[in-house]
This record gives structure tokens, sequence and C-alpha cells, in this order.
């Protein structure tokens, strides 16, 4: 497929889970969910008024197979960059590719 030659960087996609902290309560923890192939772009100026009129929060757009096992609230690790997942779009709606709207987690101690 030609989408898919353009995927050209790994990401590791975890999911939060809670695992009981065996003292009656809870602790969150980010199990691996799996390795993917997949392009990451930043949004273009358009795009990112486009989200600002809509309220809505992401700097960069992740492309993946349509097969992939992806869901809002997901982190993405990458190219030395974290991502939280807020939407994913299946554009074609024919299980060809989808689209995910991230927004970049910043790492403690930046600005």
């Amino acid at each position: 497929m030609l989408m898919e030659a353009l995927f050209n960087h790994d990401f590791t996609v975890t999911r939060k889970t809670r695992v009981s902290d065996g003292q009656g309560g809870w602790v969150e923890t980010w199990p691996e969910v799996g390795l993917m192939l997949g392009r990451m772009r930043p949004l273009t100026a358009a795009e990112r008024t486009m989200a600002l009129q809509q309220q809505s929060a992401i700097s960069h757009v992740l492309y993946l197979a349509g097969d992939e096992d992806i869901k809002r609230g997901d982190r993405v690790d990458g190219e030395g960059r974290t991502w939280n997942v807020m939407a994913i779009r299946e554009p074609s709606h024919a299980g060809h590719h989808l689209e995910v709207d991230c927004r970049e987690k910043q790492q403690e101690g930046e600005p």
C-alpha cells in the first residue's frame, strides 16, 4: 500500500491500567500495548487554527495502519518524545489507515 510506505518510525503505545496495590487500593501503571510502525507529523498552521476554534488541544497527527490497537487515552512514545492520544479517526472507513490526534506531553522540568 502506498500509505504504509510512508510509515517510517517505530512508536511504542502504552495504555493506563489499574492494579491492586495489595493494601486495598489501586496503582496506575502504563503497560506496553505494542510497537507500531507509523508516521508522526506536526499540525499545519491552518490545522492549529481550526483546532483552537474547536477548542481541541492537539499538536500532532499520527498515521497508523487501520488494524492497530490504539485507543483514546493511550500514550505514544517515539523519536525521544511522548504524546497523549486525544482522538482516533478512520477517514476511509475501510480499515485502510488511522489518523490519531495527539498532544505532545512535556517532560517534567521543561518550560
